[in-house]
C-alpha cells in the first residue's frame, strides 16, 4: 500500500487554521446554496465538492507564480487559492462576467490572474497541459510548481499515464493529486483504480486521509517542496468522501445504501477540523456557530448580487473564438537558390524563427539530430539549441496536450506529428483544449501554437495510415486555423505567419511535394485566409490546394494550352478566401473543386454550399458546380488501390470538359443520360455515376419489403403501374396499407413490369412475390447514386424565368421540374420552440364557459388546420408520383395510442370546412371513436399530429409515410428561463417537431408552415 502521511509533519499557525476553516466553510455553504437554488429553478447545473474540501490545505504551500490545473470538485482549493464567492456565483448563474462568460458548466474553474487554468469537461484532459506549463517553467529556470488534480476514476484515462510518464521523464515540477472517493458516478472504483490494480508504484504515492485537513496540508507541503526543489513530480493519493450526488442530474440514493450515506459523514473534513480547533481552544461552540452563520449570509449576498448581473449577449456568441488575424510585416531572408524543395524552405524558416523567437519550442518524434525528422524538416535545430528542439515520446496525445500547456504558459510551441494519419490519438486534446481554450475562457487564456504534419498520397506504399490528407476533419472544428501550402515560398510564408499568430494553427505539408524541386518566388509572410491565383481565366473557376495544385496544372497542360481556366490555390483552408472565389465566379460563371480528401463533409462541399448560398454568386452560375475528389474510401497499400482512389489527370480533364459543356437546364436532363464513369466526379445538382456494359437482359421478382416494427401483413390499396409498363429505379409500383400507415413499394432498378401476381384489396405478407421485373442491360443510372437536385439549380435565373414568391409558397420552394426528377421518400426534420401560456390560459378560461373545458390538443390542432389552409402543400396527399390537393376538402390525422402497445390514426374529416364553434366536438368525437375501435377510414391524411405529452416527452422525431406529406410532434410543456424577465422568471414552452417529405417541400416551405403553426398556438384566443 502507499505510504501514509501524518499531520504531525505539518504545524499550521492558529491564524492559518482559522483562515483555512473559513475557506472550507465557504466551499461547503456555497455548494449547499447552489443545490438550494437548483431546487428553486434558478440554475441549470451544479456539481459539488462536498467531502473534498480538505484539498484546500495544499493551496497553503503554493506561491502566486505557481500554476493550478484543478478538477471540478476542487472548489475549496480554488477559494483558498484566491477565488471569491462572487466568482463561484457568477459561474453558477453563467453570467457574462464569470470566468467563462457563461460558457462553461459550474465546477470548471478558471482564473488567469491566479494561474488557475480553465478546466475542460473530458476527465483527465487537463493533465498533459499541466505538464506543458511545468515544462515552460523549467525552460525558464523558474522554481515554480504545478498542481494537477483528478478523481480516481480519471486515473484510468490514457492521458493520466502519459502525463505521469512525461513528468517523470523530464523531472517536471508537477504535484499530481488523486482525490479518491471510491465511486465514478455510480460505479465502484475500489478494486479497479490503478493503485488497487498494482499498476502504479505505491512507494511513489503518499496516501493521506482526506478527512484530516492537517494531514493533507502536510502531504501537500512535502510534495510541493519536493517538486520545487527540482526532484521531479510528486504524487498524493487522497482518500475522501463524496457527500452529495455526482451532480444535480443524479440521485445517489438509487445506488448507494442508506447506511453508507449516513456513515460517511463521520469523515466530514470540516467537522473533524472544527472539532480539533475547539479542542485546541481556537474556537468555542458558539463562535464556530457564529462563523458558520456569518459565512452563510456572505454566501447568500454573493449569490443574490451575482444573480442580478448581466447575462451573456447573444451577439457575442462568436467572440473570443480566435484572436485577431494578423500578418508579420516581413521575415528574414532565406538562403535558397532559384529552385528548392519545400522541406528546405521550411527548415530554413525554422532556423530563422529559432534565432529570433526565444519563446519558440520544437517537439516531435525523431526531430533531434542526426535524424532531424523523417522529412529532415528540423535538421540542425537540436544542435543549435538542444533545450528547444526535443524528441517526444511515441505518444501523440502527449505532443498535443503538452503544446497546449506550453502555449498557455507563454511559450510558442511548434510541434510535429510525424504523419497526419497518426494525429487521432491526440484528437481529444485538439478538440477539447486547443480549439476551445480561448472561447471557453472568454478570451482570458489563449493558445498560440503550431502543429504541423506531412499529409496526403501520391507516394505509393503509404497504405491506410500514411496517405490521408485530412484537412476536412480539422476545418470543421471551431477555433482551429488550417493551412495547406503547395509551394516552398508559401510553406515558408505560412509558417512564419502562423508562428507569430495568437491561435492554434494546423499546417499540413503535402509529402508528395516535400522533396520536389520547384521554382522559388519571393519569400514573404503569407496572410491566412488569402488564396493564391495561379493563373487567370474567364471560362471556369477551378479551386484546389496541396498536392492537387500540381495535378491540376498537369491536367490543364494536357488540354488546350489556351484553355481559359482561372486556377486558384486555396492554401488557407480555415479561414478560406470566400471573396476571392466569389469574385472569380462572377467572371467565369462556373466552379470546379479538385481535392485529395474524401468527399463527405469535405472542404469542397463546404465551398460549393456557401457559394450557392449567396444570391450574387448563384445568379451568375452557368452550370452546376463540380467536385473531383477521392471517394469515401481508404488508401490501399498496392499502388493500384491508391491511384484508383485519388483524383488523377484523366478524371480532372473529363470533369472539366463536362462542366464546360453543361448548363443548369441540361444538368437536370442528365439524370437519364450517361456520364464518364468515375465515382470521384460528383455534381451538386445531379450526383450521377454510370457504368458501361454490354446490353443484357435478366429478370427479378419484386416482393413485399420489411414494413417495420414487426408488421407482417398489409392490404394492397392501389396498383400504380400496369403490366408491360417501363419503369425507372425508385418508381412507386403499388401502395399497401398496414395498421400504421400507407406504404409505397418501389422498384429498385430500371426495367419492364411483367404480370401482377396480386390484385387491389388483396392481403399480402412480408416477402411475398408481387410482380416480376424484366431488367434491360446497358448504360444506366447506378442504383447507388441517387439523383439530387438542389434548390439552387431549380431556381437559377440562367435556365428559367424567376419563380414568383406565391408560386414558390405553393410548391414548397421547389420547381415542378425538379420535383419530377426525385423519387423515393426524402425525410427531413425541423424543430421550433413555442410559448404555451396562451393555450394553457385559454383552457383555464374555458372551464367557465357553457361548452366545457377545452383540450389543449384541440386548440393546437385548430392552429395546425389554419396553417394547412395557408400552405397548400401541407393539405395535399401523395399519390404515386403526384401530389394531390383538393381545395374543397382535406382531413387531419391524430395519432392515438391503444391498449396493447397499438397505434391508430384518428381522422378528423373535412377540417377545412369546419368553424371553431363546431370543431372541438368533431375533434373529440373522432378521438373517442378511434379509441373504441370504431375506425371507418385508414390513414390517408396529408398531415398527422402526434404527441406523448401524457408521458412527459418533450421532444421526438416523428416519421412520415406516404400518402401523408408530414407529421407534427407536439411535445409536453416545460419551463425555461424567460429572457424577457428581469427577475429570473420562467416561461412555459413546448417543442414543435415537423418531419416532412423533402421531395415535395424544402426547408423554407416547411419552416414557413411551422412558423404559422407556432403563431396560431401562441396567439390562440377563444372565439
Amino acid at each position: 500500500m502507499p505510504k501514509s502521511v501524518s499531520k504531525a509533519t505539518c504545524q499550521l499557525k492558529p491564524s492559518t487554521r482559522l483562515a483555512l476553516l473559513r475557506s472550507l466553510w465557504r466551499s461547503r455553504l456555497g455548494d449547499l446554496r447552489e443545490q438550494s437554488l437548483i431546487r428553486q429553478g434558478k440554475g441549470w447545473f451544479h456539481i459539488s465538492g462536498m467531502g473534498h474540501e480538505a484539498l484546500a490545505a495544499i493551496a497553503l504551500s503554493m506561491e502566486p507564480d505557481d500554476y493550478a490545473f484543478p478538477y471540478y470538485r476542487d472548489r475549496a482549493f480554488c477559494l483558498q487559492r484566491g477565488m471569491a464567492d462572487r466568482d463561484m456565483a457568477l459561474a453558477f448563474y453563467a453570467k457574462r462576467d464569470s470566468s467563462s462568460g457563461g460558457r462553461q458548466l459550474t465546477g470548471h474553474f478558471s482564473d488567469r490572474a491566479l494561474n488557475i487554468w480553465s478546466h475542460p469537461s473530458p476527465v483527465g484532459a487537463h493533465l498533459l497541459p499541466a505538464c506543458g506549463a511545468a515544462w515552460g517553467m523549467q525552460l525558464d529556470g523558474k522554481n515554480g510548481v504545478v498542481y494537477a488534480s483528478l478523481g480516481e476514476a480519471s486515473a484510468r484515462q490514457g492521458d493520466f499515464f502519459e502525463a505521469v510518464c512525461f513528468a517523470k521523464e523530464r523531472k517536471l515540477p508537477v504535484v499530481f493529486v488523486v482525490e479518491d472517493n471510491r465511486i465514478a458516478i455510480s460505479t465502484s472504483t475500489t478494486r479497479t483504480n490503478p493503485i488497487a490494480l498494482g499498476v502504479l508504484n505505491p512507494d511513489e504515492w503518499a496516501r493521506v486521509d482526506g478527512s484530516d485537513v492537517e494531514a493533507v496540508a502536510a502531504a501537500g507541503q512535502s510534495a510541493v517542496a519536493h517538486a520545487r526543489a527540482g526532484h521531479g513530480p510528486a504524487f498524493i493519493w487522497c482518500d475522501v468522501e463524496r457527500f452529495s450526488n455526482h451532480s444535480s442530474a443524479d440521485d445517489q440514493r438509487m445506488y448507494r445504501g442508506a447506511d453508507e450515506l449516513e456513515s460517511m459523514h463521520e469523515r466530514d473534513p470540516i467537522a473533524v477540523f472544527q472539532r480539533r480547533m475547539i479542542q485546541d481552544g481556537l474556537l468555542t461552540e458558539a463562535s464556530a456557530q457564529a462563523l458558520e452563520e456569518e459565512i452563510r449570509e456572505e454566501i447568500r449576498a454573493a449569490y443574490r448580487d451575482a444573480g442580478a448581473q448581466q447575462d451573456p449577449l447573444a451577439e457575442e456568441c462568436n467572440s473570443h473564438l480566435m484572436g485577431e488575424l494578423t500578418t508579420p510585416d516581413s521575415m528574414p531572408e532565406l538562403e535558397l537558390g532559384q529552385s528548392c524543395r519545400m522541406l528546405d524552405a521550411v527548415n530554413q524558416t525554422f532556423h530563422r524563427a529559432m534565432d529570433t523567437m526565444p519563446e519558440l519550442v520544437f517537439f516531435g518524434e525523431d526531430i533531434e539530430d542526426p535524424k532531424g525528422g523523417v522529412f529532415n524538416l528540423t535538421k540542425g535545430l537540436s544542435k543549435k539549441d538542444p533545450l528547444r528542439a526535443v524528441n517526444s515520446p511515441l505518444a501523440e496525445s502527449t505532443i498535443m496536450g503538452v503544446s497546449v500547456g506550453l502555449a498557455s504558459y507563454g511559450k510558442r510551441p511548434c510541434f510535429e506529428i510525424q504523419f497526419v494519419d497518426f494525429i487521432y490519438p491526440g484528437w481529444n486534446q485538439l478538440v477539447s483544449n486547443m480549439a476551445t481554450l480561448r472561447w471557453r475562457s472568454f478570451g482570458h487564456w489563449k493558445c498560440p501554437l503550431v502543429i504541423y504534419a506531412p499529409c496526403g498520397g501520391y507516394l505509393p506504399g503509404g497504405a491506410l495510415w500514411h496517405s490521408q490528407s485530412g484537412e476536412g476533419s480539422f476545418a470543421r472544428v471551431p477555433g482551429i486555423r488550417v493551412v495547406v501550402p503547395s509551394t516552398p515560398a508559401d510553406a515558408a510564408g505560412l509558417f512564419w505567419t502562423a508562428l507569430h499568430g495568437e491561435d492554434p494553427t494546423i499546417i499540413l505539408l503535402p509529402k508528395h511535394l516535400m522533396w520536389a524541386e520547384q521554382a522559388l518566388t519571393a519569400v514573404t509572410p503569407v496572410p491566412l485566409g488569402v488564396a493564391r491565383t495561379v493563373r487567370e481565366g474567364l471560362l471556369v473557376t477551378l479551386v484546389t490546394w496541396g498536392n492537387c495544385v500540381e495535378l491540376v496544372q498537369e491536367a490543364l497542360d494536357s488540354m488546350d494550352a489556351e484553355l481559359d481556366v482561372e486556377l486558384m490555390d486555396l492554401r488557407s483552408i480555415q479561414p478560406w478566401d470566400r471573396e476571392a472565389i466569389a469574385d472569380s465566379i462572377h467572371k467565369t460563371g462556373r466552379l470546379m473543386i479538385v481535392q485529395e480528401d474524401n468527399i463527405s463533409g469535405s472542404v469542397g462541399q463546404t465551398i460549393i454550399a456557401e457559394m450557392c448560398g449567396r444570391h450574387d454568386v448563384l445568379s451568375r452560375l452557368k452550370s452546376p458546380p463540380v467536385i473531383v475528389s477521392k471517394s469515401d474510401v481508404h488508401i490501399g497499400f498496392n499502388p493500384i488501390y491508391e491511384y484508383a482512389a485519388l483524383p488523377d489527370c484523366e478524371r480532372i480533364v473529363a470533369a472539366l470538359e463536362r462542366l464546360l459543356a453543361s448548363t443548369l437546364q441540361s444538368a437536370l436532363d442528365q439524370v437519364t443520360s450517361p456520364t464518364p464513369a468515375s465515382a470521384q466526379i460528383t455534381n451538386t445538382a445531379a450526383m450521377i455515376t454510370s457504368e458501361e456494359s454490354a446490353p443484357t437482359t435478366s429478370s427479378k421478382m419484386i416482393t413485399v419489403p420489411i414494413l417495420g416494427e414487426g408488421i407482417r401483413v398489409a392490404r394492397v390499396v392501389s396498383i400504380l403501374k400496369q403490366s408491360g409498363d417501363t419503369v425507372k429505379a425508385d418508381d412507386a409500383l403499388c401502395e399497401v396499407e398496414t395498421d400504421k400507415a400507407v406504404f409505397p413499394i418501389e422498384c429498385d432498378e430500371d426495367g419492364v413490369l411483367g404480370d401482377w401476381l396480386i390484385s387491389e384489396e388483396d392481403e399480402v405478407e412480408v416477402g411475398q412475390d408481387l410482380v416480376p421485373l424484366r431488367i434491360a442491360g446497358g448504360s444506366h443510372v447506378s442504383a447507388g447514386a441517387q439523383p439530387v437536385v438542389s434548390e439552387a439549380v431549380a431556381s437559377n435565373t440562367d435556365s428559367s424565368a424567376a419563380i414568383p414568391y406565391e408560386a414558390l409558397k405553393r410548391t414548397g420552394g421547389l420547381s415542378q421540374e425538379a420535383v419530377k426528377q426525385l423519387q423515393g421518400i426524402v425525410p427531413a426534420t425541423i424543430e421550433v420552440t413555442c410559448r404555451w401560456e396562451t393555450v394553457r390560459d385559454a383552457r383555464l378560461r374555458s372551464k367557465k364557459t357553457p361548452g366545457g373545458t377545452l383540450s389543449t390538443a384541440a386548440m393546437s390542432a385548430w392552429a395546425v388546420i389554419q396553417a394547412m389552409k395557408k400552405h397548400e402543400r401541407f393539405a395535399s396527399v401523395i399519390r404515386g408520383n403526384d401530389l394531390v390537393y383538393d381545395p374543397d376538402r382535406f382531413d387531419l390525422g391524430v395519432a392515438v395510442a391503444l391498449p396493447g402497445d397499438a397505434l391508430e390514426t384518428a381522422v378528423v374529416k373535412q377540417v377545412n370546412s369546419l368553424e371553431w364553434d363546431a370543431f372541438p366536438a368533431v375533434f373529440n368525437e373522432a378521438l373517442r371513436r378511434t379509441r373504441h375501435g370504431e375506425v371507418d377510414s385508414k390513414n390517408r391524411v396529408p398531415l398527422s399530429i402526434s404527441s406523448m405529452g401524457a408521458y412527459n416527452v418533450r421532444s421526438a422525431i416523428p416519421i412520415v409515410v406516404p400518402p401523408s406529406l408530414a407529421t407534427l410532434f407536439i411535445g409536453a410543456p416545460y419551463l425555461l428561463p424567460d429572457p424577457k424577465s428581469k427577475t429570473g422568471g420562467t416561461m412555459e414552452v413546448a417543442s414543435l417537431v415537423l418531419t416532412f417529405d423533402h421531395r415535395w417541400v424544402n426547408g423554407v416551405g416547411a419552416a414557413a408552415f411551422l412558423s404559422d403553426v407556432r403563431k396560431g398556438i401562441e396567439r390562440f384566443d377563444l372565439v
